[in-house]
Order: C-alpha cells, then structure tokens, then sequence
C-alpha cells in the first residue's frame, strides 16, 4: 500500500522553529538514552528546505537588481546619445 503525502506551507520563521523543536527532541531524547534516528532525519530534511529557501530569495534579490539596472541603465541605442 502506497503512503499518502500532503503538501504544507510553511514560513522560513516556522520552518526555523521546527528545527529548534527537533533540536529539543534531541536533545532530551539524547538525555534519556531514546533513539533519535527519525528526529535527525526529519530535522536535516527542515534544514535543508531552509538553505534552499534563503538560496532562492538571493536568486530571486539578484535577479530583481540586474533587472532593475538594466531598466535604468544606459540605453545601448547606437544612433542615440549617452547621457
């Protein structure tokens, strides 16, 4: 039988308090010598989600800036002037 998924919408704020909720669970399970296999794993996936979040808002800054100057930059009309 297959497993059902379902797709969620996190912020880069929740997201990083999962993580630090994961990291408790750790740690506490560290304490209390409780496998933590399951934990670890989930809390990498978060991290990871969270790098590629803050990868692509960079992508995305960029992106807008190199627009941006191309919009007010000069224009490379041969036939008009620089000013």
């Amino acid at each position: 039988m297959e497993e059902s998924n379902a797709v969620i919408k996190l912020t880069k704020s929740e997201i990083e308090m999962v993580i630090k909720s994961l990291q408790f669970t750790e740690d506490s399970a560290e304490f209390f010598d409780a496998p933590t296999m399951f934990t670890h794993k989930i809390k990498q996936d978060f991290i990871q989600i969270k790098i590629d979040i803050i990868e692509g808002e960079k992508d995305r800054e960029s992106k807008n800036k190199t627009q941006k100057e191309n919009r007010n930059g000069p224009e490379t009309c041969e036939s008009c002037p620089d000013w």
